[in-house]
């Protein structure tokens, strides 16, 4: 799979020990031995672009850690259509909040390219929280980080203009996804489709429409398809600190 590391595959057994990712999950604090029971449960499999990994309402049978790739998460609305509340990277964990309140998945979660993830089986998480607290420590504190990152962005929609918060999201993505040229400008095929960028921003597919429309009339960005050409990523995040709340 391109893109991917030589650890992150579905064939073998690849210890979690030595996992590219392993410090940024909750499972760095387990030592060594609980790491090897760990690494014997996992079940690793490889998702292609638009395969789920779990559908809303669906019984939550474990957790799920993204060893490589990009998830995003998703909800269905009012009207049944599907909103993209966010994305999800190497080193995230999904699915734990709704396993540890013993219920059923409240989001959907969707592989947006070639992805990796690691599935721990209810049995073996329920076993490691019990012989180490600090597990259980570690997973507190995501949700509770979490829930700030849910905070700020509801501030975000609440005091920001559309055009500021695509311009914020752009910017995210460049820098996860972006490549910078000999001249210094930056350049990203985008790993969403455009109604996604403006269901994660709040409005509607017309609307941004017209904010890019005005974004390339203005020179800060080019757009072709899912392609995008930034000139000067300085003059697009000062465009964005200019219609930050003073």
């Amino acid at each position: 799979m391109e893109g991917m590391r030589p650890g992150c595959t579905g064939q073998g057994t690849v210890s979690c020990s030595i996992c590219h990712i392993l410090t940024r999950t909750e499972w760095s604090a387990l030592p060594a031995p609980a790491l090897r029971t760990l690494s014997d449960a996992i079940v690793r499999r490889e998702f292609g672009a638009g395969e789920s990994v779990y559908a809303m309402g669906e019984s939550n049978r474990g957790i799920h850690c993204i060893s490589g790739g990009m998830v995003g998460i998703r909800k269905l609305d009012e009207h049944g259509n599907s909103v993209l509340l966010g994305l999800a990277y190497p080193g995230d964990t999904l699915g734990y909040r709704s396993f540890l309140c013993d219920e059923d998945h409240k989001t959907s979660a969707e592989a947006l390219g070639p992805t990796v993830i690691c599935f721990i089986d209810a049995a073996t998480i329920s076993r490691l929280l019990q012989l180490h607290p600090e597990l259980g420590r570690r997973f507190f504190r995501r949700a509770t980080h979490d829930v700030e990152k849910a905070h700020d962005a509801l501030i975000k929609n609440a005091t920001l203009c559309n055009r500021a918060r695509f311009i914020h999201v752009l910017l995210l993505l460049i820098k996860h996804h972006g490549e910078i040229d000999d001249d210094g400008a930056r350049r990203i095929d985008l790993p969403l489709s455009r109604r996604d960028l403006a269901s994660m921003i709040g409005t509607r597919h017309e609307t941004l429409s017209r904010i890019i429309g005005r974004l390339e009339s203005e020179g800060l960005a080019e757009f072709s398809g899912r392609h995008v050409h930034v000139p000067r990523i300085d003059a697009l995040m000062r465009d964005l600190d200019q219609r930050l709340p003073q």
